[in-house]
């Protein structure tokens, strides 16, 4: 094998040096404190380190040594690095945080130490131009609460100009917890159609100026088991938030759509199909009464046997 490469690597009328590696010679002697009137010398060397032969020896430890490196470097890059999360992705964007910082746009997340395929935007305290959710699938067939929540607390909600559910499908859809200047329901079908909202003086909300808004980019044409909207830290405000064409599956402890803590200028649900089978003197569509609205339109609603797989 040496005497084949040592044909291949040699070149006529050219004779190399035989060649070793040597390190730097190293000669150091150390002189210990007394101690009790007694010391000693260290004294320490390089070990001895040598590669007799040509120079064709020499080339093929290195390239040996530089293999082994490479293989080693690209093993431990693969075991130990993972690649963050980029939005849409599902994972957990702290879109407050991300404003406080002074970033323009959402863009890096994080993953749930137990890993999930759950879409979850922690709102509290950001301002927010638009949040666009467009041709989105979620759900699973048990095991989850709900696939899409909105939600805060008594004290820190959602404040929107305009929000819009458009095309919705799914098994249930409660609205609660909420104060709406305009309520639009319009061209929807359910399996049982419940609206008990409270007549009251709710503020038009309106979003004057966009400028400081943080930019959360679209997502769509994904799928995810749920989609969560957290403004539980603080109040959050948004111009505008659509939710065009999510579809939803799978059986729910809770609700599938489900939407509290909002206060809304205009709040619009239109051209969705809601229902779980159970008929409609169980309504799956409810607009709790603890949803106060100073005007409401409801128009050319349906209910009808539904049921969502």
């Amino acid at each position: 094998m040496f005497d084949f490469l040592k044909k291949l690597f040699t070149i006529p009328g050219v004779i190399l040096p035989a060649m070793k590696m040597k390190l730097p010679t190293l000669n150091l002697n150390f002189t210990t404190p007394v101690i009790m009137g007694w010391s000693t010398d260290l004294r320490m060397y390089w070990p001895k380190l040598s590669i007799p032969g040509g120079p064709l020896r020499v080339a093929m430890t290195a390239a040996i040594l530089g293999i082994g490196i490479a293989g080693g470097t690209y093993f431990f890059a693969a075991k130990g690095v993972t690649q963050a999360p980029t939005y849409p992705d599902a994972a957990v964007y702290d879109v407050a945080q991300a404003q406080r910082l002074e970033r323009k746009q959402i863009n890096v997340g994080e993953r749930p130490e137990q890993a999930t395929q759950t879409l979850n935007l922690v709102i509290g305290g950001a301002r927010i131009n638009e949040l666009n959710f467009d041709t989105i699938s979620v759900g699973k067939a048990t095991g989850l609460a709900e696939a899409l929540k909105i939600s805060g607390t008594a004290s820190n909600t959602l404040q929107c100009d305009t929000i819009t559910l458009d095309g919705i499908e799914a098994p249930s859809l409660w609205l609660g917890n909420s104060s709406i200047h305009e309520l639009e329901i319009t061209d929807n079908a359910a399996d049982g159609l419940s609206i008990g909202s409270t007549l009251a003086v709710v503020s038009d909300i309106t979003m004057g100026s966009t400028r400081g808004t943080i930019n959360v980019p679209s997502a769509k044409s994904s799928t995810y088991d749920r989609i969560i909207i957290d403004t539980s830290g603080a109040d959050s405000i948004c111009n505008s938030l659509t939710l065009k064409d999510i579809k939803a599956y799978g059986a729910y402890s809770g609700y599938a759509i489900h939407l509290e803590h909002i206060d809304a200028g205009k709040l619009i649900i239109k051209n969705s199909i809601i229902g779980s089978g159970t008929g409609i003197d169980s309504p799956d569509f409810t607009v709790a009464t603890s949803t106060n609205v100073t005007s409401s339109t409801l128009t050319n609603n349906i209910e009808r046997a539904i049921t969502i797989k």
